[in-house]
């Protein structure tokens, strides 16, 4: 079955057979269209972008002519997207939290807008993050279990799980310091002259 209004020239269409209904508006450039299930579609020609709702989960789906893809889930709050040129994907949370994956590398990355924190693991197991309310960043190698910081002033930190040894390296005079909890000693290292000393 098929319509026009003359007035506007909005066009329309319904096939019985699929359930399928069209609605064509040439003032906007923009086409709608219903199938039996209750998923609806639009199509705007101005911009190129295209839209589907899944009347089952109420997700929103969207692409834009570039090949961007986009989704939002109204039940669980995430908002998803992704960029064909490079490849990445991004997700939010109802939340606020920020997700993002490099599939080229492995990386995931993600963003804590409470604390305003930021994480990333990559495909080696590898985890960073930088606490931005202490200019902290933290880094932990999955393969040998040592944790690693380094704060605003340069200092660079180390702790061994396996052993429980710390280390401390001080950038104003260039010392490395190490702490064995197993025998309770405390060495110092002048990494310009070669001098270590136990200074506990």
């Amino acid at each position: 079955m098929w319509a026009s209004d003359p007035s506007t020239g909005v066009t329309y269409s319904s096939d019985p057979t699929t359930g399928i209904n069209v609605l064509a508006d040439p003032t906007s450039g923009v086409v709608y269209a219903s199938d039996a299930l209750g998923g609806l579609y639009a199509s705007d020609a101005n911009t190129g972008a295209t839209f589907a709702a899944d009347p089952t989960t109420g997700t929103l789906y969207a692409a834009d002519p570039a090949g961007g893809l986009y989704a939002a889930d109204p039940t669980t709050g995430p908002v998803y997207a992704a960029d064909p040129t490079s490849g990445y994907l991004y997700a939010a949370d109802a939340a606020g939290g920020l997700y993002s994956a490099d599939p080229s590398t492995g990386t995931v990355y993600s963003a804590d807008p409470t604390s305003g924190a930021v994480y990333a693991a990559d495909a080696l197991g590898s985890l960073y993050a930088h606490d931005p309310s202490t200019a902290t960043t933290y880094a932990a190698d999955p393969t040998t279990g040592v944790v690693y910081a380094s704060d605003a002033s340069g200092a660079v930190y180390a702790a061994d799980p396996m052993t429980g040894n710390t280390y401390t390296a001080d950038p104003t005079t260039g010392y490395v310091y190490a702490a064995i909890p197993a025998t309770g000693a405390v060495y110092a290292a002048d990494p310009a002259s070669g001098a270590v000393w136990q200074v506990a």
